[in-house]
């Protein structure tokens, strides 16, 4: 407490070098975990310690607000979704993303543009993952669209073929347009296949 009254504040220091350590120890002098903060007195860098966690890819961290009842802002301070912050990370994304799910982020938040915005990561692998977690976290891969097509669309247009096989295992649906994109007849034939073998188990398995 005398540090919070005449010290210098605890959470700034323990965000930038993260130490999860030294956050609790803000927490337990109860430091605002909710007001927009600079780093190295940087008035034009202040932001919430939730999004300087996103953007300084804090794992830890973010989860320790979490914990403590930090509330999770909808957006970023440059209004884009929290969610496409930690699909954007290049190290710890799917870390971040998991812990913004667990704490209640909307995974179909702004027309479930988190979906989309994992088509702009190159690791096939990583791309699976985030997906499967944002499915897993109530995203609806058949409702939203963007340039009217759905996300099975574009990951076929993208031929990334073990994603598309996984999604429609997910219940991801083909569309009216199937038949016009322009993805090979091969990645259409496995589909087109992957669709008739869940409908196949369907039967057996009955209602």
């Amino acid at each position: 407490m005398l540090n919070k009254l005449f010290g210098r504040p605890l959470l700034p220091k323990a965000l930038q070098q993260n130490d999860p350590l030294l956050l609790l120890k803000a927490i337990k002098n109860g430091e605002d975990l909710n007001q927009p903060l600079g780093l190295n007195s940087d008035i034009a860098d202040e932001r919430s310690p939730m999004e300087h966690c996103l953007r300084l890819e804090h794992p830890e961290c973010l989860q320790k607000l979490i914990e403590a009842g930090a509330e999770l802002p909808l957006q970023h301070g440059d209004g884009r979704l929290l969610l496409i912050h930690a699909i954007e990370a290049k190290q710890q994304s799917l870390s971040l993303l998991t812990l913004l799910l667990q704490a209640g982020a909307d995974a179909n938040a702004q027309q479930g543009e988190a979906l989309f915005s994992c088509l702009s990561v190159d690791n096939e692998n990583l791309q699976l993952l985030l997906i499967t977690r944002l499915i897993e976290h109530g995203a609806d891969i058949n409702r939203h669209q963007r340039s009217k097509q759905r996300l099975l669309d574009r990951l076929l247009l993208n031929e990334r073929m073990m994603i598309v096989g996984v999604l429609i295992s997910a219940g991801a649906e083909l569309s009216d347009e199937f038949d016009q994109l322009h993805c090979s007849d091969e990645l259409k034939q496995f589909a087109r296949r992957k669709v008739q073998d869940l409908a196949i188990q369907r039967q057996l398995l009955g209602p």
